[in-house]
């Protein structure tokens, strides 16, 4: 299945599976997909910024307040531009906090401002 042209932001919850998210960001973008990565702080005791950013070929997002991310609602701007989000692994910190409508990290702020498509 081709995902040619497809963006998809993938947000890396802090689990022991965070690792296996490294091999997800290969394999769609061998299938053509252009992927943005958000890591939570607890998903980089787990695996690094840099290994994340060298498979996507892309920033790695991590702080919800970034001077250089927030020139333009940074986290508005990823919820938009992109055509699905995929949360992997999905902990049971980050979907307590999206059942809760608790926002205060970048990828629980990403997860409620879109309207896109979530797995």
């Amino acid at each position: 299945m081709s995902l040619s042209g497809k963006r998809i932001l993938l947000i890396i919850g802090g689990g022991i599976a965070a690792y296996k998210a490294l091999d997800l960001i290969r394999r769609l973008r061998e299938r053509g997909a252009a992927v943005r990565v958000v890591m939570t702080s607890a998903a980089q005791e787990f695996i690094t910024t840099l290994s994340a950013g060298a498979l996507s070929a892309d920033h790695v997002f991590t702080e919800l307040f970034d001077r250089q991310d927030e020139h333009d609602v940074g986290h508005i701007r990823l919820s938009r531009e992109t055509d699905l989000l995929v949360v992997a692994p999905a902990t049971a910190d980050l979907m307590a906090k999206l059942a809760n409508g608790h926002a205060n990290d970048l990828a629980s702020t990403v997860l409620i401002a879109t309207d896109k498509p979530v797995l």
